[in-house]
């Protein structure tokens, strides 16, 4: 198959979109990866906040419930208190006026039995000793209620815990550092999973890309061995070679215009026992030999008339390039001009008459310079060949 320019290009376009698509894939497939992990470092973090904020939670029962229970020991305290002392002051009251009233007694008692009436002064002394020992009582009492009231502060002293927030507070300063790892984890998988979702866009969008630079392709390599096929047969045509032999068949261009068939080969169109056929540059046939036939002189083909289109007697045992420019058969007369060429620089042309005749053949030595003449068309020597 001839090369193909446009197919060279495109080719070239779907090798870069291909390799964009890679780029943009392993960009993609490395923030996934990360963002994956990014995720799961998140994950952990929420987990030790969650365990962080349980444990400040517990911590804070526990200070709220000594709290609450010291709340309670102390007013119970304080009930005892209050109710104690609002008694401690009536019975004080009481007690003083007793006390008043024993002074009176004993006073009212001294003055009976200073101004002599002596029949009152025993009733008013037991008077101020009943008072004595009532105000006694009362006071008794006081202390007892004092006492109560000295007692129930010291018991509450003794029940009511005292409260220590430095657990909480550890705990609290533990959460907030679990909760602000969250955070930054939570802050960098966001970060990453834009990232990613960018990324994941642009795979998508080059590898459209790439699908559609592929079709063309595709679609353009169709086309150009629906055309080579085509060429293939058309050449394949003029060689007349039989459709047993053309799968194989091998087709080279040579750089002086013939195209050469090689078909019917062992194995392959150009292996052993090979037939071949060669077409000049304006698709003639100069040459033409089956498979399996022999070399030689006969294979060569002349026109109608007699007219040589491809001599390979005219240097023996060297490879021809081929028919050559400028020439020209008249169909009517058979006559005409040929012209070959060979790698090696030579040229050789010939005039051909009707019937076959060759005349004017002379040769030209495209290496040499035209000033030159005797050297420029001097015939090549072919001895050691």
């Amino acid at each position: 198959m001839l090369r193909n320019y446009e197919l060279d290009s495109l080719k070239t376009v779907e090798q870069d979109a291909f390799e964009r698509k890679q780029r943009a894939w392993e960009t993609y497939a490395d923030l996934r990866e990360r963002c994956s992990n990014a995720h799961d470092a998140m994950e952990f973090a929420w987990h030790d906040r969650v365990a962080a904020r349980e444990e400040m939670n517990s911590e804070y029962a526990n200070m709220q419930q000594a709290r609450e229970y010291s709340r309670q020991v102390w007013d119970e305290y304080g009930r005892i208190r209050d109710s104690n002392n609002y008694e401690i002051e009536r019975v004080r009251a009481e007690a003083d006026s007793e006390h008043q009233q024993m002074i009176d007694c004993f006073e009212r008692a001294s003055e009976c039995y200073e101004y002599g009436d002596r029949a009152e002064t025993p009733y008013w002394s037991q008077q101020g000793h009943d008072h004595k020992e009532r105000r006694d009582e009362l006071n008794e009492e006081v202390r007892r209620l004092c006492e109560e009231v000295k007692s129930a502060k010291q018991d509450a002293e003794l029940r009511a815990p005292k409260v220590d927030a430095s657990a909480f507070h550890q705990a609290k300063a533990d959460f907030e550092s679990a909760k602000a790892r969250h955070e930054a984890a939570q802050s960098e998988f966001k970060r990453l999973k834009a990232e990613r979702d960018q990324a994941k866009a642009e795979f998508n969008s080059t590898q459209e890309e790439y699908k559609r630079v592929k079709e063309a392709f595709r679609k353009k390599l169709e086309e150009v061995k629906a055309n080579s096929q085509r060429e293939r047969d058309k050449v394949l045509d003029k060689a007349g070679v039989r459709y047993s032999e053309r799968k194989d068949a091998k087709i080279v261009k040579k750089s002086d215009g013939t195209t050469q068939v090689y078909h019917g080969g062992v194995g392959s169109g150009d292996g052993v026992g090979h037939g071949h056929t060669t077409l000049d540059q304006f698709g003639r046939k100069t040459y033409d030999r089956g498979a399996f036939e022999e070399h030689g002189g006969q294979n060569f083909i002349e026109d109608g008339k007699g007219f040589t289109m491809y001599n390979r007697r005219a240097r023996t045992q060297t490879e021809i390039g081929g028919s050559g420019e400028g020439n020209y058969i008249n169909v009517r007369t058979g006559e005409g001009h040929t012209t070959q060429w060979y790698k090696d620089g030579y040229r050789v042309s010939w005039d051909t008459k009707d019937g076959g005749k060759t005349e004017q053949v002379h040769w030209t030595n495209q290496n040499v310079s035209k000033r030159k003449p005797n050297e420029r068309h001097k015939e090549p020597d072919d001895s050691n060949l």
